[in-house]
């Protein structure tokens, strides 16, 4: 607590410079740790070789993790339905008669439309090919007429590596369909067990976490029942908020598509959705490949199409994410880079995927320890007094 000395009087806005610096500098060294827990154990976990572990034991425990995830998403409205008056059992019946009638309207509405435009896709691509070759030839010519630069080198490294890109794709194209195909039916295997699982599961899914917890010691119960409740809280929101978010952009970016006059809109739709899951990069990664297959089409086709993804993104940026992701555990943006840099590193394109839900993970798990041990706690309204 601050005293008065010699009857001086405190200058309470160089106290308020001071606090403010400091909660600054405490962000900052949040910022720092939450990567440092990231980066060491990343490197521990590959170290002792538990990401192999954990791959495999994933492979072997599928269809009990998808019937986990399942339930606990489903959880809260069975739960709802529960407070109304409605039994456990005839709950969790309802719930998931209605997912699986919206999932089966969903593939049979849109696995057609998806075969047949990516038919005609694979069909025109030798024309597509041909036409952004042709598009960036007429570039190179404007730049050498304009500027009088002699790019001729440049251009042919890059057709040179434009032509073997095109020429490795479509041989191994055939082999790729037949491979996802495989494990298609493989996956669907999994994916049904996965769901009967889950049926179980959420009949008393709440009891799954008591008898995880009554394994603890006693004086560890209260607070693993705490930590559980938070992370299970705030892991769902962000889960639940991207794929709200994630399913929209691929319905707004399907009709922008469809009414510019893109080839195969709802597949780049959707594919700008499954890219919208990763942070900060995925928008561009999705609207690329719709943005050139439109230049293919035509220089108004690809304009439009940049126009698209950039109205879509606003209204993602300034209407979807403040009114869906508002009430979600906040991640700094640095956080989130360098979380996604290292998920990629060990596990790919699904380490980023999952990347965002993990840091909110480890997060939750920080402000617990935080506030269990009272770390970095400032007592601002003493500080402030005159």
């Amino acid at each position: 607590m601050l005293k008065i000395k010699n009857k001086k009087e405190i200058n309470v806005e160089e106290v308020n410079n001071v606090i403010t610096l400091s909660k600054r500098i405490l962000k900052l060294l949040y910022v720092v740790m939450i990567v440092a827990i990231v980066f060491l154990a990343s490197i521990l976990l590959k170290e002792w070789g538990i990401f192999t572990f954990i791959k495999t034991l994933l492979k072997v425990i599928s269809p009990l993790f998808i019937g986990f995830v399942i339930a606990w998403l489903f959880n809260p409205a069975v739960k709802w339905l529960q407070k109304k008056g409605m039994p456990r059992i005839a709950s969790s019946l309802l719930i998931y008669a209605l997912f699986l009638t919206v999932l089966v309207i969903f593939i049979r509405v849109l696995v057609p439309t998806l075969y047949t435009q990516l038919n005609d896709l694979i069909g025109n691509l030798p024309t597509i090919f041909n036409s952004v070759k042709e598009t960036t030839n007429k570039a190179f010519e404007s730049i050498n007429n304009m500027h009088g630069i002699d790019l001729s080198n440049v251009k042919t490294n890059l057709f040179t590596t434009l032509e073997s890109w095109f020429n490795n794709f479509t041989t191994s194209l055939p082999e790729s369909i037949l491979g996802i195909i495989t494990n298609f039916f493989s996956s669907l295997v999994v994916i049904v067990f996965g769901l009967v699982i889950g049926l179980y599961m959420l009949f008393d899914f709440d009891s799954i976490a008591g008898h995880l917890i009554n394994l603890l010691p006693e004086k560890a119960k209260k607070d693993a029942g705490k930590l559980i409740e938070n992370i299970s809280t705030e892991v769902r929101k962000c889960v639940n908020g991207t794929l709200t978010v994630a399913s929209m952009v691929f319905v707004c970016d399907s009709i922008g598509f469809a009414i510019i006059g893109l080839q195969a809109p709802v597949l780049f739709g959707l594919f700008c959705g499954l890219t919208d899951l990763i942070p900060y990069v995925g928008p561009y990664i999705g609207g690329i490949a719709a943005v050139i297959i439109g230049f293919s089409q035509s220089t108004f086709t690809g304009i439009l199409a940049i126009v698209i993804c950039l109205i879509v993104q606003t209204v993602e940026n300034f209407i979807l994410q403040p009114l869906i992701m508002s009430k979600t555990m906040k991640l700094h943006p640095v956080t989130i880079i360098i979380g996604l840099l290292i998920f990629e590193h060990f596990f790919g394109i699904v380490g980023m995927i999952l990347a965002t839900p993990i840091i909110a993970l480890l997060k939750v798990i920080y402000h617990f320890v935080a506030e269990k041990f009272n770390l970095f706690e400032l007592d601002e309204d003493e500080l402030t007094e005159e």
